[in-house]
């Protein structure tokens, strides 16, 4: 034994690098086969650790390192072996250029630690260690790391004192998480358990990166991270300060979308909830957390600001009292309302939606109480976060709804009435739907706020709001939708101030707008709105669109006065320069010309030359339908008599057989033949010649086709006459032919 043991130490020392590779060989069979003896080892670790730490030859330092991890594997080490091989590491570790020598290396100091049991040796070496630990846990080499992560652990296992160590190894562990492969990063994420138990101020500095690093994590990372988060929380005193960092983690992962990672969150938080006194805690730890989570609902990251969004559903879910720190709640909700992700603005809704079961009359009261210049700019968002509440308040199991509480309700759907967005409509259709006990007073300003929504862009708005509208009207005990409108529409618009001071958004004009234009109800009352709206209004929007209003309900018009809708209209067909005006004025004469074909304004003696006046300089207008319109009321004076300016008429009109509109040619040709074949009827000589000898000779001028169609037609139309009722010679008539 004892010559086989001086060979072994003579050949590992010999000069000769064959006879130390062939002798490593055989050392290192032995040891696969787990035959060397453990009395060797007091000899052999001397010049083994001489080769590991100074042979020049890679694989002979590696089959070195690898014997010596079997001998220090599998036989016991003294205190005096345990700081010699902490002594290798350190001198070594930082030089050695092999990946897998430093690996073994690693593996050596971490299997001594396992072997060694002696606290006093733990200390004497205790800076050594730590020293050589922080320099294995920066390795680039991802298996070095691992195994590291497993000596901090073993270190926190077996040293009474880790808490020392425990701060030293926090921000390499950290870098890692950012550099690592993902299952080295999840052996990272093992190992800062227990330095986060020993030392909880570590806490600060690792659970607020973790909640960062979650989005980009795995599953099988996250269940990691929810495990070391979960027994940390489970060994920390709830009141420690930094405890509340360690929650959103758990809560986060209540939330993923992978069973396990889930499942473990929500063991981990029901061993939480079974703590005494916990609910105190966990208000406690929200209360310090909100500032945070309104922080991050601004974030830059749209992972961040989901994560947040989801926090905030799981706390406010778990809150005991959801009134608390309800102002920022509700402030972190309207702007996640308006976000760009959608993930975030669901959350945002479910969140609301739980306020709303329990908190609804302090959320609703937050919402009222918003300043004129946060309403404007978060309109849309406030209205649906609004409507999110409201649901949820009609949805909670409660028996006696609160009378305040209602109030609310349509107050803030009186406030949002302004808004283009659908939600209210639904949240209307919620309360109408739900029968809540509003009372009839309430009642007829959600009439009101129906009647003025303005609908977006969706096809079946209109269909929903008259579905609306009809439950309305049982509620309130109205035969239909039109009586219940006719009824209450003075009483709903006298508190709106003068038509003429109504604009585009103003919720009476939105009314008007709806009854007129989309119900197409003009009555009396309705009608003298408008013909307010279009006199005495200085908006040109209004203007325009009541007389679009009216012209296209000019067919449903009821009991209209014509002497009150002739002033309306001439009024505004009046030249004025500007863009606007024109519109308007174009607007105006297709107005004019449906009142005259629908019969609501007859043209008769009394207004002939009034009206014909008001149109003969329209038809030379620069907008083609205002030509158009024009043309055809002046034809319709022209069939009715003689308007006094009949001579300028019909010379405006033969000026306009040259337009370049073809419309506008093909409209004064066939409105000139009506009214020459009227004429014809009627006989008017002198005109007759004078003004059809005109015709038949700017027409043959033309070389548009349509145009010579159009003379032929005439001058065939007029052979068929008696010549002696139009005092047309036969030279003349010959003249006109040739």
């Amino acid at each position: 034994m004892e010559t086989e043991r001086d060979n072994l130490c003579q050949q590992l020392s010999s000069e000769e690098k064959s006879v130390r590779r062939a002798t490593l060989i055989d050392l290192k069979k032995r040891a696969e086969r787990k035959e060397l003896d453990e009395h060797l080892l007091p000899h052999l670790f001397e010049p083994l650790v001489k080769i590991v730490s100074g042979d020049k030859i890679d694989s002979l330092r590696e089959s070195a390192s690898l014997v010596l991890l079997y001998l220090t594997s599998h036989l016991k080490i003294n205190s005096l072996q345990f700081e010699a091989i902490v002594s290798l590491t350190v001198e070594r570790f930082e030089v050695e250029p092999s990946e897998e020598v430093r690996l073994t290396l690693a593996q050596i100091i971490h299997s001594a630690m396992v072997n060694q049991s002696i606290q006093s040796v733990y200390l004497e070496n205790l800076d050594k260690l730590t020293q050589v630990v922080k320099v294995m846990v920066r390795d680039r080499y991802g298996e070095i790391v691992k195994e590291t992560c497993d000596i901090i652990i073993s270190l926190s296992e077996r040293n009474d004192h880790f808490r020392l160590q425990a701060d030293f190894f926090v921000e390499p562990l950290m870098q890692n998480l950012k550099t690592q492969p993902m299952k080295v990063r999840v052996m990272c994420v093992k190992a800062l358990e227990p330095i986060m138990t020993h030392s909880p101020l570590t806490i600060l500095n690792i659970a607020p990166d973790l909640e960062k690093f979650w989005s980009d994590s795995n599953p099988p990372l996250k269940l990691a991270m929810v495990q070391t988060i979960g027994k940390v929380a489970q060994e920390v005193e709830s009141d420690d300060q930094n405890f509340h960092l360690l929650l959103p983690v758990i809560l986060l992962g209540r939330c993923n979308d992978f069973s396990e990672v889930s499942e473990e969150a929500e063991s981990v938080w029901q061993l939480l909830q079974n703590q005494p006194d916990f609910s105190r805690q966990f208000a406690e730890c929200f209360s310090k957390l909100i500032l945070k989570l309104l922080q991050d609902a601004e974030n830059w990251s749209n992972d961040m600001r989901i994560q947040t969004a989801q926090l905030l559903y799981q706390f406010v879910r778990e809150l005991p009292d959801r009134k608390l720190e309800l102002s920022t709640v509700m402030e972190i909700l309207t702007f996640q309302a308006g976000d760009e992700q959608a993930p975030v603005r669901n959350w945002a809704w479910r969140s609301a939606r739980l306020i709303g079961e329990t908190s609804a009359e302090e959320a609703l009261l937050w919402l009222s109480n918003r300043k004129q210049e946060e309403i404007e700019a978060n309109n849309s968002c406030d209205l649906t976060i609004y409507s999110h509440i409201v649901r949820g308040f009609l949805h909670a199991t409660q028996s006696n709804r609160s009378l305040r509480t209602l109030d609310l309700c349509v107050q803030l759907a009186v406030k949002f009435s302004t808004a283009k967005d659908i939600s209210l409509l639904e949240c209307l259709e919620d309360l109408v739907e739900k029968d809540v006990g509003i009372p009839a007073e309430q009642m007829n300003q959600l009439v009101f706020v129906a009647l003025s929504l303005e609908g977006s862009k969706e096809s079946d708005f209109f269909s929903r709001q008259m579905s609306l509208l009809d439950k309305m009207a049982v509620r309130l005990e109205y035969p239909n939708v039109e009586t219940m409108i006719q009824h209450r529409l003075p009483t709903l618009l006298t508190s709106e101030g003068e038509p003429g001071q109504w604009t585009t958004t103003s919720p009476s004009w939105k009314i008007l707008q709806f009854v007129a234009g989309e119900m197409k109800m003009i009555d009396g009352y309705v009608f003298d709105l408008l013909r307010q709206t279009i006199g005495s209004t200085e908006n040109p929007e209004v203007k325009l669109k009541s007389f679009n209003m009216l012209t296209a309900s000019m067919d449903h018009l009821q009991n209209i006065d014509p002497a009150q809708l002739q002033p309306v209209l001439l009024a505004s067909v009046k030249w004025k320069p500007g863009r606007s005006a024109s519109v308007l004025r174009c607007s105006a004469a297709l107005c004019s010309y449906a009142a005259i074909h629908h019969k609501k304004l007859e043209i008769i003696p009394s207004n002939i030359n009034i009206i014909a006046d008001s149109f003969v300089d329209l038809v030379e207008d620069e907008t083609v339908n205002t030509r158009l319109a024009a043309i055809k009321i002046l034809q319709q004076c022209l069939f009715v008599g003689r308007p006094n300016n009949v001579d300028s008429i019909l010379t405006t009109l033969m000026g306009r057989l040259n337009d370049v509109s073809k419309d506008v040619r093909q409209g004064v040709m066939s409105g000139l033949r009506d009214v020459f074949i009227v004429w014809r009827r009627q006989g008017y000589p002198y005109l007759m010649e004078k003004k059809f000898t005109d015709l038949v000779r700017v027409l043959s001028r033309d070389d548009d086709l349509p145009s010579k169609t159009f003379a032929d037609g005439i001058l065939q139309s007029m052979l068929d006459v008696n010549l002696d009722q139009m005092n047309i010679s036969t030279e003349k008539l010959l003249e006109i032919v040739q």
